[in-house]
């Protein structure tokens, strides 16, 4: 809401009236408040100083008491229990206390009134042990009394024997829920809320005295109370009580202590309020006694900017200031009426748009020229323009027109519009900002219909751009034939270059006699009669020869009809001349070939008729080819025989290329055909027709009937085969296997072919044929074994895989191959060359299979470096023994040793007999050299147990040489001959015994 100008005078004065009213009275009520708080808190205070000097006379009084009873009590005794008690109660104690009672110095209570049945121990009170031990009264905290368990305070004070000794302690007990000296005080009330509280001293303070009987005992902090006196918490002061270390605390609550202040502080807002509501009145009635005419010259002010033309009233008579500037009001306003009439003038006859908008994009001035270009009404100025954008981008348009003039930045753009009657306009749209104080408050600028102009620019543009980039030769000659334009391709034609001048040419220049003698019979006459010459003729080139051209000649006239120049348009039509030369020729060409074709060739129109047939209709139907065109397919071939076509005829007509076979029967017999429909389309993709090639492939099915005859007799012979055999294509698909195939796999022949190798084999056996495979792929004859050693059975395999080369050998298309089981001769293999490693008398290897395991255990060593052991043994003076005892028992001895020397050894050693009485073993594994060491000390032992033959018990000794292997490139005869020598190292050492090389044969270390 805007406030008026006398308005804001009226509520400044009073703000400013109200503001120093209140700090003058906020000042006097601080000062004020102030002095009551300070006098009201020295009352209290004086009151709460009273009230703990009473408290504190009334404890010493209480504390007198009972020790002047306790003196008594020394005098008559402490020894008889009954005498105490009757003490007790005779004593006037009742009357100052809620009870007493008497103890022992180890806390026992030995009298107590009023009476109890189970009298507690108060060993543990600090009160006790501070009157035992010191020897003088004390008061205790509140606490809670072990008889009754109700708040108490408890005054204690010591009790001598006759002897002047400490002999008991008399205590008496103030309840601080009943009426005694404490319990009064509680119940004490000052004015209408105040109420005294007492808590001990200390860092832990307990509450002793308190109205509400929940707090007793409860620690201080509990009681939320405010001992800094403002006025918002309680006014509370606080007194020391001597006797017992209390604190005794007054506290009036805030709505009570503060409540005069409030009352004061309710009535100062009252009446400010009020002397501001009054002198507001006042000074708005002043202020809109002055402001008046000034509210007049804002009137008339108003209404001119509504309406310029309107007349309004000054008070251009008055003599002060007011009268002063309604006049020169007056006259400024005469001035810029006359600006305006002239401005209007001027703008109301621009040829352009003219426009002012604000700074929110609203029109604010339009001319008559903007409202006629956009099409619109005066009442629709503001924004109509708008509705002639596009709906869809509206919106848009709207919001960059609002950034575009809120910013200082002219504007050049062009706009296209749609008009309400359905025309198309483009604009032109010129605007500059308009500035106030560096602010921009709008933009002022121009609109012009550039739709034509941009038209003819364009087309002109369109025009030359065609001209320039044509193929066609475009020429223009004045009325008398000279020539005033050539385009580049006229130029590059007739030799002339691009910026060559023309002027002095002709059509003479460019044009052969007769063709010139024909523009004057004929052409220009025809053109200047009715415009245009449409022909052809016969133009020069830049070597001035002739060559054919599709010509036009175009007359154009001035305002006044007369003939001012001429047009030509040429194009070479050459290639055009010799196309349809070449086409008619191809035409020929093309009836040459397709009556020579052996098959049917035919074009079907939409309709599917007959609309073109080759020679073959004749030979295969024996009808001529020209009775057939027009004929429909069903009209030629029949019902029967169009139920098969129409199908694949339709799915042509769809745009689809088809071919299908189907049989025919013609005067020659019976024809197996494949018929090929491809569709004919027009410049829109439409199928227009069909051309169809019907070829004879009743030869070809003849012979793949033959084909799949002589496959069944292949695969008959094939299956009948003992050994696997299969093809195999490029890709490692199985594409034939016989019956032997299906039985190894366990297969059937649809769960092989497909299926590659590796898919039948699994990974780790096509990883052991996948080169056999390359290599056969390659060209190459592949022939293979193929062993599976299981703990339970052994196969052998034998493969051959050949080359399948293609029909022009140029590659390979697969392979065959052909698998044969030869476990049976390879088992016997094995058998025969065991055979030739066994020695036979010893069952041991001989020396042959010796060698053989020799040279694989040192393969073995020689990859990670394994340790090995080889021992050469012989029998000690087995030649005599033989020579005493005959061969027999010589033999006897060998096979008994040989025994002895697998019994002792490990069952993985290899044991072999060279010759005669020489032994090897062959050791591997050995994590070092002492596992051989032991394995021939233990041979030494156990050779050592006399033999038993058949005739007699013999006793022999035997030598050993050991030798050991760990990698390089030491051979087998090294090794041997190493262990050979520790040996006669052992026979020279007196038999019996056994020799280690010290180092391993080639150099490394045991």
């Amino acid at each position: 809401m805007r406030l008026k100008l006398r308005t804001k005078t009226a509520l400044l004065i009073t703000a400013l009236v109200l503001t120093l009213v209140g700090v003058a009275g906020w000042w006097q009520y601080r000062s004020l408040s102030s002095e009551y708080l300070n006098l009201m808190r020295e009352q209290q205070q004086a009151l709460t100083d009273s009230a703990a000097a009473d408290l504190d006379y009334k404890l010493e009084i209480h504390l007198a008491a009972l020790a002047r009873a306790a003196r008594e009590l020394s005098l008559h005794g402490f020894a008889d229990p009954a005498a105490q008690q009757r003490f007790l109660a005779d004593e006037d104690l009742r009357t100052m206390f809620d009870n007493t009672a008497l103890a022992t110095l180890d806390g026992a209570i030995v009298a107590i009134d009023p009476p109890t049945s189970r009298p507690s121990n108060v060993g543990d009170r600090d009160y006790f042990r501070r009157v035992r031990d010191m020897g003088q009264p004390a008061i205790s905290a509140p606490l809670l009394t072990k008889s009754t368990q109700q708040p108490a305070v408890v005054m204690a004070v010591p009790v001598k024997g006759p002897d002047g000794r400490l002999a008991g302690v008399l205590g008496a007990a103030l309840n601080l829920q009943r009426a005694n000296v404490l319990g009064d005080l509680s119940r004490a009330t000052i004015g209408r809320g105040g109420h005294y509280m007492i808590v001990t001293r200390g860092q832990s303070p307990q509450v002793v005295m308190h109205p509400d009987a929940n707090l007793l005992l409860k620690p201080a902090t509990a009681v939320a109370v405010a001992f800094n006196g403002g006025t918002e918490s309680d006014m509370a002061t606080r007194a020391t009580v001597p006797s017992a270390d209390w604190e005794l605390r007054l506290i009036v609550p805030a709505r009570i202590a503060y409540a005069p202040l409030e009352k004061a502080r309710r009535n100062l807002l009252l009446q400010l309020i009020g002397l501001g509501l009054g002198c507001a009145l006042l000074v708005w009635l002043g202020t809109a006694w002055v402001m008046r005419p000034l509210e007049a010259l804002s009137g008339a002010i108003r209404t001119l900017r509504r309406s310029p033309d309107s007349e309004v009233r000054l008070d251009v008579v008055a003599n002060d200031e007011r009268g002063d500037l309604a006049r020169e009001f007056d006259a400024l306003m005469a001035d810029l009426r006359e600006q305006r009439l002239e401005m209007a003038a001027v703008t109301d006859a621009s040829p352009v748009g003219l426009f002012r908008c604000d700074s929110d994009g609203r029109m604010t001035y339009v001319n008559d020229e903007y409202l006629a270009i956009h099409g619109l009404e005066r009442k629709d100025a503001e924004e109509g323009w708008l509705t002639l954008v596009r709906e869809e981008i509206r919106e848009t348009v709207r919001q960059d027109w609002v950034r575009v003039v809120s910013t200082a930045a002219p504007l050049s753009a062009t706009r296209r519009l749609h008009r309400r009657d359905g025309t198309q306009v483009l604009v032109a749209l010129r605007s500059r900002p308009v500035l106030a104080e560096g602010r921009v408050i709008g933009h002022v600028g121009t609109v012009t219909d550039i739709t034509e102009r941009t038209r003819a620019e364009r087309a002109l543009r369109t025009l030359t751009a065609i001209f320039d980039m044509t193929t066609d030769y475009i020429v223009q000659l004045d009325a008398a034939g000279r020539l005033i334009y050539m385009n580049p391709a006229a130029r590059r034609r007739t030799g002339l270059a691009l910026d060559a001048p023309i002027e002095q040419f002709s059509a003479a220049d460019f044009n052969p006699p007769e063709t010139m003698e024909r523009f004057r019979s004929e052409v220009v006459p025809t053109a200047v009669k009715t415009g245009v010459w449409v022909g052809e003729s016969m133009v020069w080139d830049a070597e001035h020869n002739e060559f054919p051209a599709s010509h036009m000649v175009i007359a154009h006239r001035d305002k006044h009809g007369k003939v001012e120049y001429f047009s030509g348009l040429m194009r070479d039509i050459s290639a055009a001349k010799a196309a349809e030369r070449a086409l008619r020729d191809s035409e020929h060409r093309l009836r040459m070939v397709t009556d020579h074709l052996p098959a049917l060739v035919s074009y079907l129109d939409r309709d599917l008729r007959l609309r073109f047939v080759n020679k073959a209709y004749q030979d295969w139907f024996g009808v001529q080819p020209e009775q057939l065109l027009g004929l429909s397919l069903r009209e030629f071939y029949g019902n029967e025989a169009w139920a098969q076509m129409e199908p694949h005829m339709r799915a042509a007509l769809a745009g689809r290329q088809v071919t299908y076979e189907r049989r025919l029967a013609t005067p020659g017999g019976r024809r197996d055909i494949q018929a090929t429909l491809v569709p004919e389309r027009d410049e829109r993709g439409e199928v227009i027709g069909l051309y169809t090639l019907d070829s004879d492939i009743t030869a070809h099915h003849e012979a793949e009937e033959a084909l799949q005859e002589s496959e069944a007799r292949l695969r008959t012979v094939a299956d009948a085969l003992p050994m696997r055999v299969a093809y195999i294509d490029a890709e490692e698909r199985y594409r034939f296997n016989n019956l032997a195939y299906e039985r190894g796999f366990g297969l059937s022949r649809d769960q092989i072919e497909g299926h590659t190798v590796k898919e039948l084999l699994g990974e780790p056996a096509y990883e052991a044929v996948q080169p056999h495979i390359r290599a056969a792929l390659a060209g190459e004859v592949v022939t293979f074994q193929s062993e599976i050693d299981k703990s339970d059975a052994y196969y052998c395999y034998e493969a051959q895989y050949i080359p399948q080369p293609a029909v022009n050998d140029e590659a390979i298309v697969g392979f065959h191959a052909v698998i044969t089981d030869i476990t049976r001769q390879k088992l016997e293999e094995k058998r025969l060359v065991n055979l030739a490693q066994i020695d036979p008398l010893t069952g041991l290897a001989n020396r042959a299979g010796f060698e053989v395991r020799l040279a694989q255990a040192m393969e073995r060593a020689r990859g990670p470096g394994a340790l090995m052991a080889l021992m050469y043994l012989d029998i000690d003076g087995f030649k005599q023994i033989n020579d005493r005892f005959g061969h027999q028992t010589g033999d006897e001895l060998l096979r008994g040793f040989a025994g002895r020397l697998s019994q002792a050894l490990r069952s993985s050693d290899v044991r072999a007999r060279l010759g005669g009485d020489e032994f090897t073993v062959i050791m591997e594994g050995l994590s070092n050299g002492d596992a051989a060491v032991s394995a021939a000390s233990k041979l030494i032992k156990a050779m050592q147990v006399p033999f038993t033959t058949e005739q007699r018990t013999i006793s022999i000794s035997t030598s050993i040489g050991v030798a050991f292997y760990q990698g390089g490139t030491a051979t087998a005869a090294a090794l041997v001959r190493q262990a050979d020598e520790m040996l006669y190292q052992a026979k020279g050492a007196g038999r019996n015994n056994f020799q280690v090389a010290p180092q391993p044969v080639g150099g490394k270390r045991k």
